[in-house]
């Protein structure tokens, strides 16, 4: 087995956990998880944070998209921490990570940062669109500024940045300029909208 698709909704921490057990499947080369719509916490993240022990692991699609308009539990900053030590997976060259509709601040902002230092990544999307509730976190301009240092990242050719609905000011957005600089990023795309 080299290639999986797993989609299911309405999952919970426990069913996380127990889908994090895939890191076990021998030569897994690509992995697809689609859990929108699931009620996974910052436990659950801490569960298929060990995703990064697949040594053969070269593609991860991991979509926890939360309701952006209910009120549930979501993944916030410890999840995203945990997360965040995919980039110590050996062999991850794609990762595309949904984590919109969860509560994810400057602190989870400064923690996906860390993916530069990842030694094979080629291509990294991040959807950080922040749920439609009052007093939702947000990454503000100094988590915009942490991203920003996603340029430094050696093997990065392709970035998608969505922060889309996180009130940066200019300041924010100047930072995030500054990836049109990067020397090895081909492909760009930022939603700030």
């Amino acid at each position: 087995l080299r290639t999986l698709h797993i989609v299911c909704d309405g999952l919970r921490d426990a069913d996380a956990q127990a889908l994090a057990t895939i890191k076990d499947v021998p030569r897994l080369e690509a992995l697809t998880l689609n859990l929108q719509r699931s009620q996974v916490t910052d436990k659950g993240a801490q569960a298929l944070a060990s995703l990064k022990d697949v040594p053969s692991l070269t593609v991860l699609d991991l979509n926890l998209q939360s309701s952006i308009i209910m009120q549930c539990e979501r993944i916030r900053d410890t999840g995203v921490q945990a997360l965040a030590t995919l980039k110590e997976a050996p062999s991850l060259k794609v990762l595309n990570l949904n984590l919109c509709g969860n509560e994810v601040s400057c602190v989870g902002a400064q923690a996906l940062a860390t993916l530069k230092e990842s030694p094979s990544l080629t291509s990294l999307t991040l959807d950080l669109q922040p749920p439609r509730i009052v007093h939702s976190k947000q990454i503000r301009d100094q988590g915009a500024a942490a991203l920003a240092t996603l340029k430094e990242a050696p093997s990065l050719t392709s970035l998608h940045l969505n922060l889309c609905r996180h009130d940066l000011t200019c300041v924010g957005a100047q930072a995030l300029a500054a990836l049109y600089s990067a020397p090895s990023l081909t492909d760009l795309t930022l939603g700030l909208g």
